[in-house]
């Protein structure tokens, strides 16, 4: 939820600055359904139904690194600040796709 909060801020803060309201609105809708999608299968009755909404979750967050990307390569979003956040978007599909591993129980066990 942290970097779905940071780049509201940040449109909050430069909203004069950002010209691409389209790129910016999905930006926002994938960052906001990473952990909305999480939360939603938290709550399921079921492993198979949690995993779901992790696999739903790690594909948003693989659509926020890209347009992550797309934003930064256009100038939209400075490199500093846009190359933090592809890092963090990285990071929450690398955590979604693991937790989902060890919900379904396909994760590697350490000896």
């Amino acid at each position: 939820m942290t970097l779905a909060a940071k780049l509201y801020r940040l449109r909050r803060e430069h909203r004069h600055a950002w010209r691409d309201g389209a790129l910016w609105d999905q930006l926002l809708r994938a960052a906001a359904s990473v952990p909305a999608n999480i939360a939603e299968g938290a709550s399921r009755s079921s492993p198979r139904e949690y995993a779901h909404f992790l696999s739903i979750a790690a594909g948003s967050a693989a659509e926020l690194h890209t347009l992550l990307l797309l934003a930064v390569s256009g100038g939209v979003i400075g490199e500093e600040v846009g190359n933090g956040a592809v890092a963090e978007a990285t990071s929450l599909q690398r955590m979604c796709t693991a937790l989902r591993a060890r919900v379904t129980g396909n994760h590697a066990r350490r000896t």
